[in-house]
């Protein structure tokens, strides 16, 4: 059986209250790619820090739910990676992060959700415990 869902994965999401660890944040962050402009080549992703995200989040009035500052991490940095034409500012950004994380008709626990469909569409294993 895959490590997608697991007992692992069950673990994982009763500890984290199914959001973003910071290992697991690091792990997925570092692994973003994003097309180089010149070439068309994905490259790693130049990626923004989690004190550099809360500053912006701070700078833009975003007030989150505790215990989601990873997922907050994440998600500014998908943003770079997946919608560099439509998200452009860190304002713009910032907005995606708060109106994605307190979206009040969605799962808390959706992009925790998304990212591992996202890995399960790309067959890359999730080994949960090494998130813990």
């Amino acid at each position: 059986m895959r490590n997608y869902i697991s007992e692992g994965r069950a673990v994982y999401e009763d500890y984290n209250h199914g959001q973003f660890s910071k290992r697991l944040a690091e792990w997925a962050i570092g692994n973003m790619k994003v097309a180089d402009p010149t070439t068309g080549k994905l490259k790693v992703l130049q990626s923004v820090t989690l004190s550099e995200v809360k500053e912006i989040l701070k700078d833009n009035n975003v007030k989150l739910p505790d215990g989601t500052e990873y997922t907050a991490w994440y998600l500014y940095n998908m943003a770079l990676a997946d919608y560099p034409k439509a998200l452009k500012t860190d304002e713009s950004r910032a907005a995606f992060v708060e109106e994605t994380i307190c979206d009040p008709d969605c799962n808390p626990c959706a992009v925790l959700e998304c990212f591992t469909a996202k890995m399960c569409c790309m067959g890359e294993p999730i080994f949960w415990e090494n998130y813990l």
